[in-house]
């Protein structure tokens, strides 16, 4: 039989077999340097994930808020009868949040409205926001405390002859000051929304 040469084998490095530290795996270093890396890329990930999901909750409260007005402006339409939304604040755990209240106007004065009662509940705005609430004609206005006892007028009123206070609400970031969100509203009820007060083009 034919003595099989050692070159037929493929073999290991000899080099490697020979001096057996160049035949390792990471060092203690680079695995701390890859380590770091993937975890300071995970935070950054997860931060602008969570700026994402922020900003989408807030379109869509602002959205919603916009739909509201219009809906509580044909209901004001539809019943002959004024409607509005009172924002103040109110007390959760101890902390201070805004809140909307739907208003109907009676005879006795404003208090909840007996139709679509659902739709016209009381509603929670989002937390980690600062609101302002402008209103033509009118000055700074302030949030209060909501009490129904005192039976508070409404700032935003949808009449029931179709028009509507014209005004803008707008969301701040309660850190910074930025504005993130403006909604405007015109005499006729017209809603417009302005992802950081600027109208998008081709809207």
């Amino acid at each position: 039989m034919r003595r099989t040469a050692d070159s037929d084998f493929p073999l290991v490095n000899p080099r490697l077999t020979e001096r057996g530290a160049i035949a390792r795996g990471f060092s203690l270093i680079e695995l701390l340097v890859a380590v770091f890396t993937i975890v300071l890329l995970t935070g950054v990930v997860s931060l602008n994930v969570g700026r994402g999901g922020a900003d989408l909750g807030l379109e869509g409260e602002a959205r919603h808020l916009s739909g509201l007005l219009a809906f509580a402006s044909a209901e004001a339409g539809l019943s002959a009868a004024d409607h509005g939304l009172f924002i103040g604040l109110h007390s959760d755990e101890g902390e201070s949040r805004y809140q909307g209240i739907w208003m109907r106007r009676f005879d006795q004065g404003w208090a909840a409205p007996r139709a679509s009662a659902e739709v016209f509940a009381a509603l929670d705005l989002a937390d980690g926001y600062e609101l302002r609430l402008s209103l033509d004609g009118q000055p700074d206005l302030e949030f209060i405390f909501y009490e129904a006892e005192l039976k508070p007028a409404p700032q935003i009123v949808a009449w029931a002859g179709g028009e509507m206070t014209p005004g803008s609400l707008e969301w701040l970031d309660a850190r910074t000051g930025d504005l993130l969100y403006r909604l405007e509203w015109d005499l006729l009820g017209r809603m417009r929304l302005l992802p950081r007060g600027v109208a998008n083009d081709g809207r």
